[in-house]
This record gives structure tokens, C-alpha cells and sequence, in this order.
């Protein structure tokens, strides 16, 4: 899913880091570059996850999912967030779902911020209205997060906490926002 080339991929991720370690705060114009570059990542097509939990049982692409099964994230994350919890609207394909994440990592409204999830490595994380992609059992803000080290983004899911309460979340830490 993702048509980021891996130099400039990795060249931005290097300087989100080191920015990031010398408390630099980007310029809109950086920012939006920064969002960019998120927004086409996508999740690594490459990558393989469990679909574990409630997925085990799941119709998908002819067959039944087991636990043990390995999926790209993107198919892991849709068959979990759009069609099991029915956060998105019904119908919402998977490319729909892509698409919607990119919308709103690229959200003018949506705020920006920097930080450790579980102590682990550097995300980028944004959070945005939800709006039209709201499904019967969604809620108001789309959550987005990209991993620097592998520059892709490890999650999205739909939450009704503020901005304020998810930056706050105690499994987060060195939250530094971008943009509020």
C-alpha cells in the first residue's frame, strides 16, 4: 500500500528524528511536508500481522480466518476497526478505509503531535474529525499513528476522547504537539 520511495522515506523519518531530540518545532510549511510524506506511507504492504481476537472466524477473501493466520496490517486494521467494530460506514471498502486515513492525516483541523507509545519508539500521531467516515459504531475523532523507525503507520481507529485526554493517555510518553 505504500508508493513512499524508500530513500526519501527514510531521509524524512532521520530528520523527524533528529528534530524530534533537539525539541525543534516545524514550521506550517515543514508540518504540512512532514503530513505529506504520512499520508502516503500507508501501512507496510510488506509487514504481516495476526489476525488474532475477534478476527478468527472472519470471512475474508474466500476463506476463514484462523488466529494464527498472517495479513498485511492495512487488511488486519480494516477487518478490525471497519468491519468487526463498525467504526466506519457500512460498505467502506478497504481502499476506502486507506483513503480515509490519508484525509485525515491531511485534516487542516486535525492536531499534530510527537511521542512514545509504551516507552517504545518516536510516533507521529494525528487526530482529526471524523466526519463523513463516521460508522454506526464510530466515533468523533480518527486517530492516526506512524512509527518512524519503520515509516508506516502502525494503527487508526476511531475514539471520542479529546485531543488532550489521548496526548494524555499513561501508556504515552514525551508528548511534544505540533499543532493543537
Amino acid at each position: 500500500m505504500s508508493d513512499v520511495p524508500g530513500s526519501m522515506s527514510s531521509d524524512i523519518n532521520r530528520l523527524m528524528l533528529e528534530a524530534i531530540s533537539r525539541g525543534w518545532l516545524p514550521t506550517a510549511e515543514e508540518l504540512q511536508q512532514v503530513l505529506e510524506h504520512m499520508a502516503r506511507a500507508g501501512y507496510d504492504s510488506d509487514a504481516r500481522e495476526r489476525a488474532r481476537g475477534k478476527l478468527a472466524g472472519l470471512n475474508w477473501q474466500g476463506r476463514t480466518l484462523r488466529g494464527r493466520d498472517m495479513l498485511p496490517p492495512a487488511e488486519v486494521h480494516y477487518l478490525r476497526h471497519v468491519i468487526v467494530q463498525k467504526e466506519w460506514p457500512e460498505g467502506t471498502t478497504l481502499e476506502e478505509y486507506v483513503q480515509s486515513i490519508r484525509e485525515a492525516v491531511l485534516n487542516p483541523e486535525a492536531g499534530v503531535f510527537v511521542n512514545r507509545f509504551e516507552n517504545q519508539e518516536w510516533q507521529l500521531s494525528v487526530v482529526a474529525p471524523t466526519g463523513r467516515w463516521l460508522g454506526p459504531r464510530g466515533r468523533e475523532w480518527t486517530l492516526v499513528e506512524y512509527r518512524l523507525s519503520i515509516g508506516h503507520w502502525v494503527t487508526a481507529y476511531q475514539l471520542s476522547d479529546t485531543w488532550d485526554m489521548i496526548a494524555g493517555q499513561p501508556q504515552r510518553s514525551d508528548v511534544r504537539w505540533l499543532r493543537r
